[in-house]
């Protein structure tokens, strides 16, 4: 049995000798012809969907639902091909083509016909023979000139022989001539079908395609087809004719010349290919450059590449032939990081350390965007490409980095092991910034940081609080006045060179946090601070001890800044008092809008109005 291409008709030959044509539901039987033979035929197709061929040993007999079946006789083997609009019967000396005659020329060549199509047909005839019976033929179909033409047409493209599509085509358009409704376009579509079919139906060619195959196929398809078939040159002209895209049937042939191309060397081969390449603009040469590395030709390969327009294809390329030199090249000429990136990390992994640092280096985008990654997550790498390259300074950095890291560590706490490797760390990056000049400064951060933080570790020991590391100075003196190691404090002072001023500032606001008032009031006479009585009072109104306040604000040399002092505690006979002595107009009246809501402060201010004009 079998099935119709379309899958509704199903065609099945019988135990007892008959063909049956059924739904492919198996609902109802549509025809059924009696065979004469209980023998089952050797191959059973469908010729297109009009009727059925049964093959016996020498015998083709073709059964159809409404004419009586038709016998061919064959003194060889034959094998049946079904195709969409017919059956190819294949011999060992010939092929033919099984169909169903088209409408169209049935109407024009059935004998006696009187269709339009077969008057305007005679009429062609008639005119080539300067008869004027062409004329009487055109009158008689003048209405139905369009149809004629139309089947004219038609009638061409399912011919196979040249001379009567010629002789069809031509009465076509004799027709359109006494014919204003007709489609033209219809016309010259078919003639490039019919160009095309007869170029593939040549015999060196070898694709005897009917026309409804060919738009079934595509022309696509059949470019796919005739370059398959190694005849790139008709697919070539096929594309061109039909305006197509011709950089499938040159990348072909190109891929196809180098196979074959095995005694042409690369230098003659490279010439051919090009001189064929250029006929198709953006045609991808590195396609070509991979068909030629897959063939052992290397060196080919190597010089298409360099006619590759397109970096992003390109680079990978080049990479996978070996010239990752070039590869960088062209990756750091396109500025994509994405194609520098993936050149970088292949030559990473491929090459020695120092080959591949000497390659980065000489390409500035390459060694930043190396730098760059390395930074991130190839520390121990990155140091390595600067001691090569004489970057102390940055390998100095690089460990000042990695030891504020282990400080991140949480293990680094209470007296932790850690705090040892990253003290020589820094001190490591001491060293290298002491070996060059430019750095004496991060030199002496480096040395002091280290000093520091042996300090901070061991205070963290003895009081066992970890609140002391990663801390600056000010706040780790800060911090051990606040837990009363006064001692401890004045080493670090004395450690750090810490100054005179600083460390009253740092001791007076320390003290005032804990509220250690005697021993504030006991600092302030150790002897006259070098900054003054100023920040003890401002430290005790900011904790709200006025009182405390009160102590300091006498010893305040500056009348200015103890009639400001007396203002912020709210004492305004004395802030009265303070600021006549500065016989400062100005600063008294700006003193006595601070007492704007306190009317005997205002008042005392006036009687100053005679002493100092001006004040309001």
């Amino acid at each position: 049995m079998v099935v119709t291409q379309d899958g509704k008709m199903l065609a099945s030959f019988t135990h007892d000798g008959r063909l049956l044509v059924i739904t492919t539901d198996f609902s109802r039987i549509l025809f059924e012809h009696n065979c004469d033979s209980a023998l089952p035929p050797e191959q059973i197709a469908w010729c297109g969907l009009h009727s059925v061929l049964l093959y016996w040993d020498d015998v083709l007999l073709m059964v159809g639902p409404h004419e009586d079946p038709v016998q061919y006789f064959y003194d060889e083997p034959v094998k049946l091909i079904p195709e969409c609009d017919g059956v190819r019967i294949l011999s060992n000396t010939s092929m033919e083509f099984l169909h169903i005659v088209p409408a169209s020329t049935v109407s024009i060549f059935k004998i006696g016909s009187t269709e339009p199509a077969a008057l305007l047909y005679d009429a062609l005839d008639l005119f080539d023979k300067r008869s004027a019976k062409a004329d009487e033929n055109l009158r008689l179909i003048r209405n139905a000139l369009p149809e004629a033409v139309e089947a004219c047409i038609d009638a061409a493209g399912h011919e196979f022989d040249v001379a009567r599509q010629r002789t069809l085509l031509r009465a076509a358009s004799y027709g359109q001539a006494f014919c204003s409704h007709v489609q033209r376009d219809r016309f010259q579509e078919m003639c490039k079908t019919l160009r095309v079919l007869n170029a593939v139906r040549y015999y060196e060619i070898g694709i005897p395609l009917s026309i409804q195959q060919y738009k079934l196929l595509t022309a696509p398809v059949l470019i796919g087809r005739l370059i398959n078939s190694q005849q790139h040159l008709v697919a070539l002209r096929i594309s061109e004719y039909l305006g197509l895209n011709q950089e499938v049937v040159i990348m072909h042939w190109a891929c196809a010349k180098i196979t074959a191309s095995v005694s042409i060397s690369d230098l003659s081969l490279l010439e051919i290919l090009l001189d064929k390449l250029k006929l198709c603009k953006g045609i991808s040469y590195a396609a070509i450059a991979a068909h030629a590395d897959n063939n052992g030709r290397r060196k080919l390969a190597a010089m298409l590449i360099e006619h590759e327009p397109r970096s992003s294809k390109q680079v990978p390329l080049l990479l996978s032939i070996g010239e990752e030199d070039t590869a960088l090249m062209k990756a750091t000429e396109s500025g994509d990081t994405d194609l520098v990136y993936l050149a970088l990390f292949h030559i990473w992994q491929k090459s020695a350390p120092l080959e591949f640092f000497g390659m980065i280096q000489a390409r500035p985008l390459a060694r930043d965007l190396f730098i760059k990654y390395s930074r991130c997550y190839k520390h121990e790498f990155l140091k390595d490409f600067f001691l090569s390259t004489g970057q102390l300074q940055d390998v100095a950095y690089l460990l000042w980095r990695e030891s504020w890291e282990l400080g991140k560590n949480p293990m680094a706490s209470k007296g932790s092991p850690l705090h040892s490797p990253r003290i020589k760390l820094i001190e490591k990056a001491q060293t290298l910034f002491a070996d060059t000049k430019e750095h004496v400064f991060e030199s002496k951060a480096a040395e002091e940081h280290a000093k520091l933080l042996r300090m901070q570790h061991e205070l963290e020991v003895s009081t066992k609080q970890p609140i002391f590391v990663d801390s600056s100075i000010s706040d780790t003196i800060r911090t051990c006045i606040v837990l009363g190691n006064h001692r401890a404090a004045m080493r670090v002072k004395q450690e750090f060179k810490v100054s005179e001023k600083r460390w009253y500032w740092l001791k007076v606001f320390a003290l005032v946090t804990i509220r250690d008032w005697d021993a504030l009031e006991k600092f302030s006479k150790e002897k006259r601070p070098p900054i003054g009585y100023r920040p003890f009072v401002e430290a005790c109104i900011d904790a709200d001890e006025k009182a405390e306040a009160l102590k300091y604000i006498p010893k305040i040399a500056d009348p200015r800044e103890r009639a400001e002092s007396y203002a912020r505690i709210g004492m305004a006979k004395e802030a009265t008092e303070a600021a006549s002595q500065t016989k400062d107009s100005e600063f008294l009246g700006r003193l006595k809008s601070t007492f704007a809501q306190n009317a005997s402060a205002s008042s005392l201010f006036d009687t100053l109005r005679s002493s100092f004009p001006g004040i309001s």
